[in-house]
This record gives C-alpha cells, structure tokens and sequence, in this order.
C-alpha cells in the first residue's frame, strides 16, 4: 500500500513563503491498494493530483470518498482536470444531506451563479455517485474495502479505513479528518484507526487552541496520541493543518508530538508513505 498526501490544510488554501515547506493545499489524500487508485477528498490538493494523472497519459480509474463536502473538502473537484476526459472512470462516493444525494450535491457545487459551467457540460468521464453511510464497507476490489464510520462534525463527515490483502499480509491505512473529540475517546475512530499501519488525523488545533474554538468540529494532536494509543496504531500522521500556521509552527507542534508518540510524522505535500 501506498499514500501520498496532495493537500494537507484545512478551512482555506495557504499559499505563501510561511507554509512553502508544508504546503497551503485543502485536503487530499491518494491511496494505492494493490492496484487500485482511492482518493479521500477533493480539496485544492485535487487539481494538483489530477495534473499529475494527466501527465501520466494513462486513462484513470479512482474511487473518491468524500468525508464530507465543506468548502475545503470540495473546492478541487472543478479543476480536476481527469473528469473532463471521456476515457476515465471515476466512482464518487459520499454521504446523503437531507434530500441531497451525491449527484445533486456535486452538481451544485458547479451550479450557477457560483460556476461558469456544469458538470452535464464539460464533464465528460464516466462519473458514478453513490451513497455511503455510517458503518458501510464498499468492497473496491476482492482483496480492498473501505470502512466508513461517523465523526463529531457540524452537519456530518465520514472517517475511513481501507484494509488491503497484498502478497498475503493485511495493510491498513485511516483517514479521519474533521471530527472534535469529547472527554471519553470516540469509539468510532478507535475502530477506524485499530493496529492500523498508519492514520491522518484533524490536528487542526493544539490544546490551548482547541478552548477557544470548542463547537467548529476540530480536534488536537494530543487527542490523536491519546487514541493512537488505546488503538496500538503503528503511525500518526498530523493532518488538516490550522491556516494559520506556519512552517515554524508545525515544525514546533511535530517536535512535542514526537516527545509522547515516537511514531508521529507531519503530513506535507508530497509525503509518500509505503507499507
């Protein structure tokens, strides 16, 4: 199994001299699982994937889950560039809000007066939307399944477990971002990320941070050691980066991780992880 992290913030993109290092992109995360192509949300770190999946001259087959669709988590998928070429096949999978499925959704997140085009006009992939929901496996292949499994979110988000056979060993990888946590440990992501081989987690704030913005759905790196623990994770990866630090500033909060969780590494732009 192989992840690679293409956008790593959360809320907006940061583009600057202060967060070159780490990089400015909303969130997107690739994961190949024998074979198989699975992204997890389609932030602005999504149109840069998709200009590397052109570069490929390969037809792209992908399956895109969606922890939910605020803003950051959904702004690339306009620009990604794949989905207007009629040779990829591209299988999106997100929870329903109310009366709004999938397909409607996505449809009005390129919908007037917000988009000078819609998807029915220029999309020309084979694009298939499809409901996922709290506790469902979608099987991608006879040897990967994905796992979803509710997070502590304003107005909802999925977390996500992908478990691979390859050549006879079973490999994990956890995607659980944006969720706040309670004084008792989430039992949802302790199931998500258990003896995972690694797991990206909403490390939007520290702790002190995390006082003053109880209530927008966002948790601390302390939390996610406190989990990684009870769950015997192998790596934690600091995830959903605040806008507002800087390089210096991850440095310093990767620095204080390590010292409780020796196994802890900070999610940059380009980070590749291979298990």
């Amino acid at each position: 199994m192989k992840v690679r992290f293409w956008g790593v913030r959360g809320s907006l993109p940061t583009p600057g001299q202060s967060t070159i290092r780490v990089g400015g992109n909303t969130s997107c995360v690739e994961v190949i699982a024998d074979g198989n192509t699975i992204l997890f949300d389609a932030g602005s770190g999504l149109a840069v994937l998709g200009g590397r999946m052109m570069r490929d001259a390969k037809p792209v087959k992908a399956s895109l889950f969606m922890s939910h669709v605020h803003h950051d988590h959904v702004q690339g998928f306009p620009f990604f560039v794949p989905a207007y070429t009629p040779t990829t096949s591209l299988n999106i999978y997100a929870e329903r809000k109310g009366k709004a499925g999938p397909e409607r959704i996505f449809n009005d997140v390129m919908m007037a007066p917000f988009f000078p085009v819609t998807i029915s006009m220029v999309m020309k992939a084979n694009i298939n939307f499809n409901e996922v929901a709290d506790g469902d496996k979608v099987r991608i292949s006879p040897s990967v399944s994905v796992f979803a499994r509710k997070l502590n979110h304003p107005n909802g988000a999925l977390g996500y477990r992908v478990e691979s056979v390859e050549k006879g060993k079973k490999r994990v990888f956890a995607y659980v971002t944006d969720t706040e946590h309670t004084n008792e440990p989430d039992q949802n992501i302790i199931d998500l990320i258990r003896e995972a081989d690694a797991f990206a987690y909403d490390s939007m704030y520290t702790a002190d941070e995390y006082k003053a913005h109880k209530g927008f759905g966002h948790s601390t790196w302390e939390e996610a050691i406190r989990l990684a623990k009870l769950a015997k994770a192998k790596r934690y990866v600091i995830f959903h980066h605040d806008p507002s630090h800087s390089d210096r500033d991850m440095a310093k909060i990767l620095k204080e991780a390590r010292e409780q969780f020796k196994r802890t590494l900070l999610a940059f732009e380009g980070l590749e992880l291979s298990f």
